[in-house]
């Protein structure tokens, strides 16, 4: 990809200069855009017929519902098969829903669940410490990473905007660290590979980053001190399912200038407080 001027506007500052050029990409990449945007819209299509009125096919069937050729039909089905999202009736050869497309379902269900049920606490941090709050959650899949899944936002002229999904390495972050930090797991599968340096700050020896941890095992909540933004401070809290493990975390984040060492110590307990609140909401007995 390369970078095309647009218009003839004169430039004399480097941020003018670098106003005058914008990113497009190249009708190669274009293209292929429209091509896998149109095999997702097909997928989806052949997907959705099985949860309206009919829910068994066959190849011919859904070519004709659809108008599809019935090697595309085919092609996408052996796929789906592949994945688990589709099975086949080895006596009727028809095609219906497997079971991993009930297991996402039921996940989607259980997401929002859990979403709900954290958002009063995370309003009450936000009322209590006048900075947004963030629900992070680290998967069993990539432990490297951790995953902003809700937020409240603060009143704050400045204030961190996560954008809900977007994700940090773990190991650089507050809310990744809180996590790390009670999930022995997690941790090792971390420490098992390289901690890149996201910011001048992070915590890249794996002694430095067993210590930060062990603190934070020791003091309930995590400090992240310009790891993931330079001029962020957040601190965090690990948050226990109703059996007592953590892939959960609530934290706060705000500019270094106003999170102040007095600051840090009075809102952590909040922290705290409201990281108990949603495990207790979980089902966990101990927070």
């Amino acid at each position: 990809m390369r970078a095309r001027r647009i218009g003839a506007v004169a430039a004399t500052t480097r941020r003018e200069r670098l106003q005058c050029f914008v990113w497009l990409p190249s009708r190669i990449h274009l293209g292929e855009k429209s091509r896998v945007l149109t095999s997702v819209k097909k997928a989806a299509t052949i997907i959705e017929a099985f949860v309206g009125g009919q829910r068994e096919w066959t190849i011919l069937e859904l070519s004709r519902k659809l108008g599809m050729p019935q090697p595309t039909v085919h092609h996408f089905l052996a796929s789906f098969r592949e994945l688990g999202w589709i099975t086949q009736d080895s006596a009727t050869k028809r095609y219906r829903l497997g079971i991993k497309l009930w297991e996402i379902g039921c996940a989607s269900v259980n997401f929002r669940e859990l979403a709900e049920s954290a958002r009063p606490h995370l309003r009450k941090l936000v009322e209590a410490c006048g900075e947004t709050a963030h629900l992070g959650m680290i998967s069993n899949e990539d432990p490297t990473t951790v995953v902003y899944v809700d937020r409240v936002d603060s009143s704050q002229p400045v204030r961190i905007v996560t954008m809900l999904g977007s994700r940090a390495p773990s190991h650089s972050s507050a809310m990744g660290k809180a996590i790390l930090a009670h999930n022995a797991d997690f941790e090792a599968r971390v420490l098992a590979g390289p901690l890149e340096a996201v910011t001048p700050h992070t915590l890249i020896e794996p002694k430095a980053f067993r210590r930060d941890l062990q603190q934070t095992r020791a003091r309930g909540y995590s400090i992240g001190r310009g790891e993931f933004a330079g001029d962020m401070i957040g601190i965090a809290a690990p948050v226990y399912d109703r059996v007592g493990a953590v892939a959960l975390g609530v934290g706060i984040w705000a500019p270094a200038a106003r999170m102040t060492r007095e600051v840090i110590e009075r809102d952590a307990p909040k922290v705290v407080e409201a990281a108990h609140g949603i495990s207790r909401t979980l089902g966990f007995l101990g927070a």
